[in-house]
């Protein structure tokens, strides 16, 4: 074990006795640490930055409870530098101070300035076109976790952006992280862990190289990191408590490692044609 929150409480877990019918509090199930950790995440990812959540940030720093505390040297360093961003902002936080945070947020999620687009459909793409079947699968994976399946289209056709009022897409980033917190959430690891597998870490990775290595404020080069590895930390976790190891073909840590220090893409990214 590394020590991580999930690993020591996994362990502690193991060795309780079960709880009974006698109004006794039930343990926090095992994962509900990382759930709560990518909960965390949608919220940078889901809205562009205010002075209220910034300053609640700066109140609750990202290193003293994150929720799915990593022992990993990326996280580690992400973390601390998210925070050492929003410590340096002046005091009191304007919204002139934290202006090119929300412009970056905007290049990220809105114009696609850096050319990464945070939704599933432009980075798994076959000849230009979106790979046949994403909408059904979601629509599969989102009944499977008991949620709305509000904003697909009907089945066999491709996803298209929803209206604004709807929310993100359902392979929004957003929207996946949602997933996979809500099946760790109802204990579903299994199904997390083949959800992982077939959605998130076949584009999320390379979305966040990308947003990483072009982005100008270091804050979101900080959070692409900790999501990344965020993601693939949980997988190893996963891969022990389920059985499951990581696919034949998925990437080894060498590939893994290189895609971060030379900000390389999976090259069935549509998004920089």
């Amino acid at each position: 074990m590394n020590g991580s929150i999930l690993e020591r409480t996994a362990e502690r877990l193991s060795a309780e006795p079960p709880f009974g019918l006698d109004g006794v509090t039930p343990p926090v199930p095992p994962f509900a640490p990382a759930a709560a950790g990518l909960r965390r995440l949608t919220g940078f990812h889901g809205a562009e930055p205010t002075v209220e959540f910034l300053a609640g940030l700066r109140a609750a720093p990202l290193r003293g409870g994150f929720g799915f505390m990593l022992d990993r040297d990326d996280a580690l360093q992400a973390i601390a530098l998210v925070d050492e961003v929003v410590s340096d902002l002046p005091d009191p936080l304007t919204e002139e101070c934290i202006a090119p945070l929300r412009a970056d947020f905007t290049a990220i999620h809105r114009s696609l300035g850096y050319r990464a687009h945070p939704a599933e459909r432009d980075w798994m793409t076959g000849e230009g076109k979106p790979v046949a079947g994403l909408a059904d699968s979601l629509r599969r994976w989102r009944q499977r976790a008991g949620l709305s399946l509000d904003g697909l289209p009907p089945d066999n056709l491709p996803l298209n952006e929803p209206p604004l009022a709807a929310g993100p897409a359902p392979d929004h980033l957003v929207s996946e992280l949602d997933l996979l917190a809500t099946l760790l959430e109802h204990g579903q690891a299994a199904d997390a862990t083949l959800f992982l597998d077939q959605h998130p870490l076949r584009w999320v990775p390379g979305f966040c190289s990308r947003v990483a290595t072009r982005c100008r404020e270091p804050f979101y080069a900080g959070v692409a990191i900790l999501t990344a590895a965020h993601l693939d930390h949980l997988r190893d976790l996963l891969a022990g408590a389920c059985g499951l190891p990581r696919p034949a073909e998925e990437d080894g840590d060498d590939t893994r490692r290189r895609r971060w220090t030379e900000g390389r893409l999976p090259r069935t990214c549509g998004c920089d044609s």
